[in-house]
């Protein structure tokens, strides 16, 4: 059945195509994916360069996706993208691709930067995806992913790729704009937004959202013993978001807080009447000046200061009456400058400096009585801090009108002893105005966090990837890439991973408003232990299809998702024990006309009330998987005020 689903869904990418092969359009300039085609995205230099030139197929969700479809969280547009992973435990996302998927890694070698801010912390390295994410996904005007190693031009840590948020502007808004919305379990939303240009040219944008939710009831079953109906995952989050910018200095800062009841573990066999409860709190700001310093010479400088705090509380493992509850704090700064020149014919050149100081990594536990309150012991600690310098140098070399050689090296060392050299390359042939082949090859790294310990040699990836993109027509794109991974000198001496893998996405617009953007990744990961085995949670297949439609003369409009996921492995060894593939389908319907300057939408997720579990890690009572919901509904209203 698995085989059969893969091939029904590339018999739908073919038969699509086939489609856009005999479509005739109009201007161009009026058809919004040529608008897409034409969208700047930030590339290795941070110094914004036309899609075409990227090394990579870089995919994109935009705003209007993000409306057309319903997605509510950072989680479900990634989880829309070509060849990603998104999955959740008790109490995080997490996202995995190209075969790393592994259980409890939050970003999975995927960095996520925020307008070229990148915002996972500097002690775990996480990037929040679900509702504890830093941004209200009202604020997001699209979403990048950008595969393959990126660390020559975003730091290390990016083994897989780099996820770039782009954020709106004042001008996107124009007036304000209030939401609410309602789901199941008694979930609930606020949302107030503000944007503006001025006349002096100034713009703003302000935001301000919260979330509640009761959750749904959990139950653990060990030795025949369930736990009680009040272990639940009930959470609230509270967002704020401001962007400025007059003349050449702009302004980001970001502030979010998740608190989370977390279903408590049996512990030493016994179960426990509460919730644990986990706390993420995350604020962050920027200052940035972008600025010609001549003709042949353009300048990007940025302060920023980000903080992370982690809440939480788990019961004793010696005595059920007592639990331990503390806080995690972790403080950095840093600043970059980024330099863009083209003095010499056929060649533009971008490098850069950074500095980053992880200054703060301080906890505190409490161990106290559950019920009484009384405090047996408090414990304080603090980790090394850590300050990393970077050196970066990237060349755009124009051989010929048709052939472009990128190539460029980031060079780190921090004080711990981690130094790495990030070489890249990438030849770009467009043998024709319709047509892309790109080869991109290179090696990056990834410097352990000091949540996983002392280390100071990186964790490596060596990529080499062939990426062909084809304009059908004005209306028609269609992307194909092969690509070799292998991921070594891993963190705790895990076995090297080799995945061999294959992608292709087509996106299709018709006049009538009508939008397709469908994919399927075949990915074979291996590890190096004997037997060739395939990693924990590693699908094989991955086809999504994504419908958008007007109906009812466009007074309604529908959005259909379906997503297929392959069968995973449970262990990384000879067993090699299987979660089922699964098929989940996602309904939206959006309406912008029916009550003037107000937008309706219902999404209905798990359409089907299909069945299924995601893979997590393994629990006191030695769950492996656990079940994720069936149908839910949510109900949003938004007014704009214009």
């Amino acid at each position: 059945m698995m085989h059969k689903r893969s091939l029904l869904l590339s018999a739908l990418l073919l038969s699509t195509s086939l489609m856009g092969q005999n479509d005739t359009s109009n201007d161009a300039t009026e058809i919004p994916l040529e608008e897409l085609l034409q969208t700047e995205y930030i590339p290795a230099s941070h110094i914004a360069n036309q899609m075409s030139n990227a090394a990579s197929a870089v995919s994109i969700v935009t705003a209007q996706d993000i409306r057309d479809y319903g997605y509510r969280t950072l989680g479900e547009i990634l989880g829309s993208m070509r060849g990603l992973q998104v999955f959740q435990d008790y109490s995080y996302n997490y996202l995995g691709g190209r075969g790393f998927t592994t259980p409890g890694v939050f970003a999975g070698r995927v960095i996520v930067m925020i307008d070229g801010y990148r915002s996972d912390d500097s002690y775990y390295g996480q990037a929040l995806l679900g509702n504890d994410a830093i941004l209200d996904v009202s604020v997001i005007d699209r979403v990048e992913y950008i595969p393959g190693g990126s660390s020559s031009g975003y730091s290390n840590g990016a083994l897989l790729g780099a996820i770039n948020i782009i954020t709106k502007k004042g001008s996107n808004v124009d007036g304000a704009q209030v939401a609410v919305g309602y789901g199941n379990h008694d979930s609930r939303s606020r949302r107030a937004m503000f944007g503006k240009t001025f006349e002096n040219g100034a713009e703003i944008l302000v935001s301000a959202s919260d979330y509640t939710s009761d959750g749904r009831n959990y139950t653990y079953n060990i030795s025949g013993v369930e736990t009680p109906e009040n272990a639940h995952n009930s959470e609230s989050n509270r967002r704020l978001f401001f962007k400025g910018s007059y003349k050449n200095i702009s302004w980001l800062a970001g502030y979010s807080k998740r608190d989370g009841d977390v279903p408590s573990y049996p512990s030493w066999g016994e179960i426990v009447d509460y919730s644990l409860v986990n706390n993420d709190e995350n604020r962050f700001a920027r200052l940035k000046v972008d600025t010609d310093l001549t003709d042949d010479l353009k300048l990007s400088a940025s302060v920023w200061y980000g903080e992370y705090v982690y809440g939480y509380s788990y019961p004793s493992g010696s005595d059920i009456d007592y639990m331990y509850h503390g806080d995690q704090n972790v403080k950095w700064y840093g600043s970059d400058v980024k330099l863009v020149g083209s003095w010499f014919e056929n060649h533009l050149l971008s490098g850069g400096v950074e500095y980053r100081h992880d200054y703060d990594f301080s906890w505190v536990d409490v161990l106290q009585n559950w019920t009484t309150g009384e405090v047996a012991e408090t414990y304080y600690g603090s980790a090394t801090t850590r300050k990393t310098y970077s050196l970066y140098l990237y060349d755009d070399v124009t051989l010929s009108p048709s052939l472009h050689l990128n190539y460029g090296g980031r060079y780190e060392k921090s004080n711990n002893g981690y130094h790495a050299i990030s070489p890249q390359a990438a030849l770009i042939w467009n043998p024709r105005e319709s047509t892309s082949l790109k080869f991109s090859t290179g090696q990056t790294n990834r410097q352990a966090t000091p949540y996983e310990g002392d280390r100071v040699e990186p964790e490596k990836a060596w990529l080499s990837e062939i990426v062909a993109e084809e304009r059908l027509d004005s209306q028609t794109k269609l992307i194909a890439s092969l690509y070799r991974y292998r991921i070594t000198d891993r963190i705790y001496n895990y076995p090297d991973i080799t995945t061999h893998g294959a992608e292709i996405e087509l996106e299709k617009h018709w006049e009538n408003g009508t939008r397709l953007h469908t994919s399927y990744a075949y990915q074979h990961a291996i590890t190096s232990e004997e037997g060739h085995l395939t990693p924990i949670n590693s699908p094989r297949h991955i086809a999504k299809f994504n419908l958008s439609l007007p109906l009812v003369e466009e007074l309604l409009r529908a959005g259909l998702e379906v997503q297929y996921l392959g069968s995973r492995p449970l262990y990384t060894n000879a067993r090699q024990e299987y979660a089922p593939g699964r098929v989940l389908s996602n309904l939206n319907l959006l309406s912008h006309h029916l009550i003037p300057n107000c937008d309706m939408s219902l999404k209905v997720r798990n359409v089907t009330n299909k069945k299924y579990e995601d893979v997590i890690v393994a629990q006191y009572n030695g769950d492996l998987t656990y079940p994720q919901e069936g149908r839910t509904f949510w109900l949003q209203l938004e007014y704009n005020f214009q």
